[in-house]
């Protein structure tokens, strides 16, 4: 549930983003717009799996050298999300080094994550 709520959440930025900093951000259309709020979720979620694996991986010797390097990345997941969307994704434009910052920070506030309640 939380992954659909990220996902509207992302569109949701892109189309406000879109719709009032269009000299910042420009999707071309609906359907782009779509799009890019998916692909934004499937790279997360592959990233997701790839972490989890780097964190088993541990026990055989191997997530020791991953999963730091994984956590380093993941500060910059976001910026590098957008990054590929804007340079691979026809119709989807971002300008400026700020926009970048500006999204990160945007996406990482409104994000949803699992809260975990203690008894």
């Amino acid at each position: 549930m939380r992954h659909l709520v990220n996902l509207l959440v992302t569109l949701a930025v892109f189309w406000v983003g879109n719709e009032y900093f269009h000299e910042y951000i420009s999707i071309a259309d609906t359907k782009t717009l779509i799009f890019a709020a998916i692909l934004m979720f499937i790279i997360g979620y592959l990233f997701t799996l790839l972490m989890i694996f780097s964190v088993a991986s541990i026990a055989v010797g191997v997530g020791c050298l991953t999963t730091p390097v994984l956590l380093l990345a993941s500060l910059v997941l976001t910026p590098i999300k957008l990054w590929l969307l804007d340079h691979y994704l026809a119709g989807f434009n971002i300008h400026g080094f700020w926009t970048y910052v500006i999204l990160t920070i945007v996406l990482a506030i409104f994000s949803v994550d699992k809260v975990k309640h203690r008894s």
